[in-house]
C-alpha cells in the first residue's frame, strides 16, 4: 500500500472540504481507479487553515495507471481546485512497512 501525502494552506474551507474530503469531488474520482483504498482528510487543530489529504492505493502501480488513463481530466480538476487553497506542498509518496504476516507493532 502507498499514501500520497499532501499539506494545504486554505482560504475556501468549506469549499476545500467539499473537494478533498473522504467523499468529496477528488475521492469520487479516484474511486474509479482500480487499485484505489480511500482519502483521509485531517485537519489541524492549532492552525484551522491548515489540512492534510493522504490518499491510499494498494501500490505506485495503481496511482500510476490511474494518472496515465485519467490524465487530461485530473489536470484539469487540478485547475479547478486551485482556487480552494492558497499554498500545496506534496510531502511524497509513502509505502506501508508493516506486513499483515508480521505482528502488529
Amino acid at each position: 500500500m502507498i499514501a500520497l501525502v499532501f499539506r494545504y494552506d486554505v482560504h475556501e474551507v468549506e469549499a476545500f472540504e467539499a473537494v478533498y474530503g473522504p467523499e468529496g469531488a477528488w475521492a469520487q474520482f479516484f474511486r474509479s481507479g482500480e487499485g484505489y483504498i480511500g482519502t483521509e482528510l485531517l485537519h489541524d487543530v492549532e492552525e484551522p487553515d491548515r489540512y492534510l489529504v493522504i490518499d491510499r492505493w494498494e501500490s505506485a502501480d495503481a496511482y500510476n495507471a490511474f494518472l496515465a488513463a485519467h490524465q487530461e481530466e485530473y489536470l484539469r480538476r487540478s485547475d479547478e481546485a486551485r482556487f480552494h487553497y492558497s499554498q500545496e506542498l506534496r510531502f511524497g509518496t509513502f509505502e506501508n512497512i508493516w506486513h499483515a504476516d508480521s505482528p502488529a507493532p
